[in-house]
């Protein structure tokens, strides 16, 4: 506990100088890179990393790297081995969204691999043994530590990031850092665990949510993602951190069913495994692990105008009516789903035929079936 005194007490030197500077981030870190000195290449690429019922989420742009959040403490080696597998030795930055296990717990394990340049986090603490081990390390690195202020940014490669950083309460989930990322035009948010209070809050400050691409906050539970909040982001795509078969129901019928009104496909870790999706050249281009994949045309007007917000939705419909999606022959078909299992299957597999009629449940799309929970089944591959 003596190092994590230290710690604190270096963090909020820190707090202080950047209180008196007035300075974005960037200006006070080493940043890598920025939008000046970076010739953008291959857009922002968004890996939503598979760990289970957490959250970790890497941000890559031009060679730069952004860690999200790294899933519970046993799922510190799923995170380095994704890192690993796609070839990253390094990150620039790891962003703690707050001191929650699911959040937090995979750190150390990775920080053991693969160092950070900088650690991003709240002010927001936890006195669990394993938020203090992190610390600990932490300290004993001497890692250079960051508590943003709203509106603060980061420059990673040629993309810019935004942070909103609410105040400190009892509600570790409020407190929750939220980033906007900015890529030539396009955007995505990532609400960590932010509840439907913070929500109200951020709407409030005037912190703009604008965003093509929505990572939900808190797993999909009906606690976040209120309908002012979903109106403002009016993203094109929602993603979903979650486990399968989790304990806690997540993502809750209810945050299906508003996603569903609203026309948004939702991509879920426990349906798809690992989502990528990448922004460029006003198009999102979404792959999983289970081979799905899709393409997004933003429309002409649509470059996250928050000031016309009926005309974004206009030119959001119509894009998504022209897109292509290499999995259009998905999405005309008619889908049998049975009850007790949650899985669905082509019409014409064999199995539906197994089916007693009482279990079917039938689908007009892919995506109704997915957004209803069910998951694709392996037999026929629908």
């Amino acid at each position: 506990m003596k190092k994590y005194g230290r710690l604190f007490a270096f963090i909020m030197s820190i707090v202080c100088i950047i209180s008196f500077a007035g300075c974005d981030v960037s200006v006070l870190t080493d940043n890598v890179s920025s939008s000046s000195s970076v010739k953008a290449s291959n857009g922002l690429n968004i890996h939503m990393i598979d760990i289970g019922q957490g959250d970790s989420i890497l941000l890559e742009c031009d060679e730069s790297y952004m860690l999200i959040d790294a899933g519970e403490n046993d799922k510190g080696g799923v995170v380095v081995d994704y890192l690993k597998k796609h070839n990253i030795s390094k990150l620039d930055y790891a962003l703690i969204t707050h001191p929650h296990s699911d959040h937090y717990g995979g750190f150390k394990t990775v920080f053991e691999s693969v160092e950070p340049k900088n650690v991003v986090m709240t002010e927001a603490m936890n006195t669990t043994r394993t938020w203090e081990k992190l610390i600990d390390y932490m300290d004993s690195k001497k890692y250079n530590v960051i508590f943003p202020k709203t509106n603060d940014t980061i420059n990673l490669g040629s993309s810019k990031l935004t942070m909103y950083v609410p105040k400190v309460t009892d509600s570790l989930n409020n407190c929750s850092i939220v980033v906007r990322a900015e890529y030539n035009g396009m955007s995505a948010l990532f609400a960590g665990d932010a509840e439907k209070s913070e929500e109200k809050d951020i709407l409030n400050a005037g912190f703009d949510v604008s965003a093509n691409v929505l990572k939900m906050g808190h797993h999909g539970s009906s606690t976040s993602t209120g309908n002012n909040f979903l109106a403002a982001v009016n993203p094109e795509i929602a993603l979903i951190s979650c486990g399968k078969n989790n304990d806690y129901g997540h993502p809750h019928k209810e945050t299906v069913a508003k996603l569903n009104k609203n026309n948004i496909p939702m991509f879920r870790t426990d349906v798809y495994g690992s989502i990528v999706v990448n922004l460029n050249n006003n198009t999102i281009s979404l792959t999983t692990d289970n081979g799905h994949s899709e393409k997004i045309t933003i429309g002409a007007n649509q470059k996250n105008n928050v000031s016309n917000s009926s005309s974004k939705s206009s030119s959001k419909s119509s894009s998504k009516s022209s897109s292509s999606k290499s999995s259009s022959g998905k999405k005309t078909g008619k889908y049998v789903g049975n009850k007790n299992t949650h899985v669905f299957h082509s019409a014409d597999c064999a199995s539906v035929g197994k089916m007693s009629d009482s279990n079917k449940v039938y689908f007009k799309s892919y995506d109704e079936a997915i957004g209803q929970g069910y998951t694709p089944a392996k037999d026929c591959n629908p």
